[in-house]
């Protein structure tokens, strides 16, 4: 076998069997690269803890939950007048060309109207744009005539065969979503937390300056003057007090439902994903998908060895 195999590469032209080199070390390259990166994803979702909405930190999180729509009005798949979360969808038309035959795209359309995840603490409303969507159902079928009404009366009885692809997120399904997590409608940055406590301090200072009844609080001696020592300790007991004032304040924006969690894609490209699989599942899929590429990829680079072996590209 291995002696056709020569032979086979010894009778090739030299310009032909050059263009085969390159083309094996593009295939070797493209193996190699979509193989660890997947596997490194597949690291990524195995080893980033589970969040929980009500206690999660600013950033890149992954959340588990039940999906549901805003306001409870689900999205309708084109096709299928499905109710769902997100939708996919494509119609393809067999087009005949002398002798040969391929499938033309004639509509495809992906939702981005957002819809929320509830772990059980809080809810976040998932921007689905530009994520890696992993679908609860996927279909594929053919039918002879399009779904438009215009269509169906043109091409008639017999008409050019359709393929149609649709893939849907459901309402009250479980989700899974990796991605980034942003908090909107009241300050969770310390800076700004620090800004307020600074300004409160500033406030409550100015009218204790101003209170006669504050200034004789603060005139230990008696002697109708503030001295600097007197001054030092108002200063350090508005500070407690604007610390207080503004973590109360937080806390009754963030009871009273006034804050909203967002998850969308990731700034700093890490990976943006929703699943309808559950995270293990997910795990193990990437996992043999990057044993896959990566076990071409070195069939590919014996075969570039036992090549090199027999005849060299140059």
């Amino acid at each position: 076998m291995l002696d056709g195999f020569a032979n086979w590469l010894i009778g090739l032209d030299p310009g032909f069997y050059r263009v085969l080199w390159a083309g094996l070390l593009a295939l070797l390259s493209a193996c190699l690269f979509f193989g660890f990166r997947t596997l490194a994803r597949a690291r990524i979702i195995a080893n980033t803890p589970t969040a929980r909405l009500r206690s999660a930190a600013q950033g890149f999180n992954e959340i588990e939950g039940v999906g549901h729509a805003v306001d409870d009005h689900p999205l309708y798949s084109p096709l299928t007048f499905t109710p769902c979360l997100w939708f996919e969808m494509k119609i393809e038309r067999l087009e005949s060309r002398g002798k040969n035959r391929s499938w033309v795209t004639v509509e495809s359309h992906r939702s981005d109207a957002l819809f929320r995840i509830d772990d059980g603490t809080a809810e976040a409303f998932v921007d689905p744009d530009h994520a890696r969507i992993i679908p609860h159902s996927s279909r594929r079928w053919r039918e002879r005539n399009s779904r438009g009404a215009a269509d169906a009366l043109s091409l008639g009885f017999g008409g050019k065969p359709y393929r149609y692809t649709e893939r849907l997120l459901f309402p009250d399904r479980p989700l899974y979503v990796l991605g980034w997590l942003e908090t909107r409608g009241h300050r969770n940055a310390g800076a700004s937390a620090q800004e307020a406590v600074e300004q409160r301090r500033r406030e409550l200072l100015r009218a204790w300056k101003h209170d006669d009844t504050a200034r004789a609080r603060f005139d230990l001696d008696g002697d109708g003057e503030i001295s600097a020592r007197e001054w030092e300790w108002a200063m350090r007991l508005a500070q407690g007090q604007a610390r207080k004032e503004v973590g109360e304040a937080e806390r009754d924006r963030a009871t009273a439902g006034n804050t909203v969690h967002l998850l969308h894609r990731p700034p700093n490209g890490e990976p943006f994903i929703i699943s309808g699989l559950p995270q293990e599942t997910l795990v193990k899929r990437k996992t043999a998908r990057a044993s896959g590429f990566i076990g071409v990829g070195l069939i590919l680079f014996v075969i570039g060895l036992l090549a090199l072996d027999v005849r060299p590209p140059f």
